[in-house]
């Protein structure tokens, strides 16, 4: 999804919908190093016929490449060195509907809403 196409998707629901909660979080990755930030996401909560539902628009760093490092060494274990693009980035959709039960986020899977 583009970021034209991500704010239409913003101003349908503000219009259809009650609006619960919007803003921008950062998208963590536990590495062997530590937390590591991978890129922001840009969400939107509302109570929508599924229940409550959050949209969110995923903005990260194109991958470029991924090297694996082995060791044959006891004791030593394989690592992965991921290469990031500085100027390019890729942009992902997801949705979410909140789970009562669980008191967290479900991802809606994209199988649902057809082809």
């Amino acid at each position: 999804m583009s970021p034209d196409k991500w704010e239409e998707v913003k101003l349908s629901i503000a219009k259809n919908f009650s609006v619960e909660d919007r803003g921008t979080e950062d998208l963590l990755v536990e590495t062997a190093e530590g937390t590591v930030k991978q890129g922001e996401a840009e969400f939107v909560v509302f109570e929508s016929p599924l229940g409550r539902t959050k949209l969110q628009l995923q903005k990260k760093p194109k991958l470029q490449s991924k090297e694996f490092h082995y060791s044959h060494r006891q004791g030593d274990s394989a690592r992965v060195e991921y290469k990031f693009s500085e100027d390019e980035v890729v942009y992902t959709f997801k949705a979410y509907k909140w789970n009562d039960a669980m008191d967290d986020w479900k991802e809606i899977d994209s199988e649902a809403f057809g082809s």
